[in-house]
């Protein structure tokens, strides 16, 4: 049976602990001694009752109580359980006769006939206040665990909660990037039959990594710069030649790995907002990595110009991908919109070998 990491980091500081209480006997008292061999044997006496007490309370009467809101339950429990053990320990002290292991008393040659005292020999369960503190020790210990266990929970919970999102956050760029390339595909087929049908062997190249290689947390940073290379090759397809577009997309790439489809909109956005069939439009896409960096430049005219509020915006597939882009990488990745002069322009840098959670 494969024991859990979160069992050994519970665990581990109890086994050390008690290991350490009980091998402390050997550094302290000599064995050689006769007057030791009493308090050697009393110290475990108390360190039993003092484990007992200890774990009884920070398994069972913390867990089911005070957890639980009943902490008047809680607390006349506790006192009841102390002094339950206080009884325990003086019947079982008398019965096992651990007094009579005293090393004798000799004054002047004679052995001092100790009258048996009242009350409870062993220290720790002796004095009422001693195991009050052990059992508020162990309170607070399970309390303490307790706390650590449901802020691991909440961040869980708030992990999936992010994983969730980050995935909803994913799937809204399938149905737009299918819908733009069907409808570039249309319209090539009355323009030239032969590009459409090349364009649907390349739609079904990018639906096969939009389907099974972007459902993953990572991909080869290689398949991500390949398949906007494939995309790019399908829309320019249907540019005229009042369209410039240039592009820039590095071919040696490291072997590092990055969240798949986080460039896709923006080149979306451009061949969308970016060209016009009346007069001269432009777009120029640069991809490639700079030492650890990996930089992303997507600039285009902005056909619409009645329209720039919304350009501004970068509509609710921008505002998908920054929202994406924050849950991935926080104040990590830097992303720089710019409208002016009729030129919309996308700055985005991301780092690479970052560690995804």
């Amino acid at each position: 049976m494969e024991i859990s990491k979160n069992k050994i980091e519970k665990w581990l500081p109890h086994m050390i602990g008690l290991l350490l209480f009980i091998i402390l006997p050997i550094f302290v008292f000599d064995r050689n001694n006769d007057k030791a061999i009493f308090w050697i044997y009393s110290y475990y006496y108390q360190l039993s009752f003092m484990i007992v007490a200890f774990y009884v309370n920070y398994l069972i009467i913390t867990p089911h109580f005070f957890f639980n809101k009943r902490k008047l339950y809680f607390f006349v429990i506790l006192l009841f359980f102390a002094f339950i053990l206080l009884f325990i320990s003086q019947y079982l002290y008398d019965l096992f006769q651990i007094d009579n292991l005293r090393a004798p008393q000799i004054i002047d040659g004679r052995e001092i006939i100790r009258e048996k005292p009242f009350g409870l020999h062993p220290k720790l369960v002796d004095n009422f206040l001693l195991l009050i503190i052990v059992l508020g020790f162990s309170t607070g210990m399970a309390n303490l665990q307790r706390l650590t266990h449901n802020k691991e929970e909440q961040k869980e919970i708030e992990k999936e909660r992010l994983n969730t999102e980050l995935a909803f956050l994913k799937n809204q760029i399938s149905p737009h990037f299918f819908f733009n390339s069907l409808n570039n595909i249309y319209a090539l087929i009355a323009i030239d039959g032969d590009k459409a049908q090349k364009a649907v062997e390349k739609l079904s190249g990018l639906m096969r990594y939009l389907i099974y290689d972007s459902d993953i947390k990572t991909v080869a940073l290689k398949k991500e710069f390949v398949f906007m290379q494939n995309y790019i090759d399908l829309m320019q397809q249907r540019l005229t030649s009042k369209v410039k577009l240039l592009v820039n997309i590095q071919q040696d790439v490291p072997s590092v790995e990055i969240p798949p489809l986080i460039f896709i909109t923006f080149v979306e956005n451009a061949f969308k907002h970016g060209i016009s069939y009346r007069n001269e439009s432009f777009i120029s896409i640069s991809l490639k990595t700079d030492g650890d960096m990996l930089l992303f430049k997507c600039e285009n005219s902005r056909a619409d110009k009645t329209n720039k509020a919304a350009s501004e915006k970068g509509g609710l597939g921008i505002v998908n991908i920054k929202r994406r882009l924050n849950l991935l990488y926080g104040d990590k990745a830097q992303l720089i919109q710019s409208d002016k002069e009729g030129v919309y322009s996308i700055d985005l840098k991301i780092p690479l070998n970052y560690t995804y959670e």
